[in-house]
């Protein structure tokens, strides 16, 4: 297969240079504005899997409890503590009192959703604080996606205090 058969040599790319709040920079290959990568290709490797709801509710919460200032871009945003975030997206009623793995079941898929996010990139991998960070996938998103995430922040699963 030549390099021009492949989408990925037939688009802009560009170099982003990352400076998250850890202060470790990096680079990460950025397509450009207009070029929309939502299932391009994914249909002919059979790779291409849909967010579960648990995962599109934890980015939310995810988001909402890092990206504190919707004037400023969501990258890096602010460290929120992973129970915060839980509590945002587990019903407060869901808790049980018994000991053992009994009382981590409410959380048990929320919890699976901040590793499947961290593996994909929208989180930054766990440092091993409890604490939730975005990741470099974030930093990349267009700037009209942006947009239209300030116009729905209000909407993004937060605890009565965020």
């Amino acid at each position: 297969m030549s390099p021009t058969s492949c989408s990925a040599w037939a688009v802009q790319r560009r170099l982003i240079a990352l400076a998250p709040a850890d202060g470790e920079a990096g680079l990460l290959v950025a397509w450009g504005q207009d070029v929309e990568l939502a299932g391009a290709g994914q249909e002919r490797c059979g790779t291409h899997r849909e967010a579960s709801p648990s995962v599109l509710l934890m980015l939310g919460a995810c988001l909402r409890a890092c990206w504190t200032d919707v004037e400023q871009a969501p990258y890096p945003g602010t460290a929120a503590a992973e129970e915060d975030v839980l509590a945002a997206v587990v019903p407060p009623d869901a808790v049980t009192v018994r000991a053992g793995i009994a009382q981590y079941a409410p959380t048990a898929p929320y919890r699976k959703a901040l590793r499947v996010l961290r593996a994909c990139g929208y989180l930054a991998a766990d440092a091993g604080d409890s604490m939730v960070r975005l990741g470099p996938v974030v930093a990349v998103w267009p700037a009209r996606d942006v947009e239209e995430l300030r116009r729905g922040y209000a909407c993004l699963p937060h605890t009565e205090e965020g």
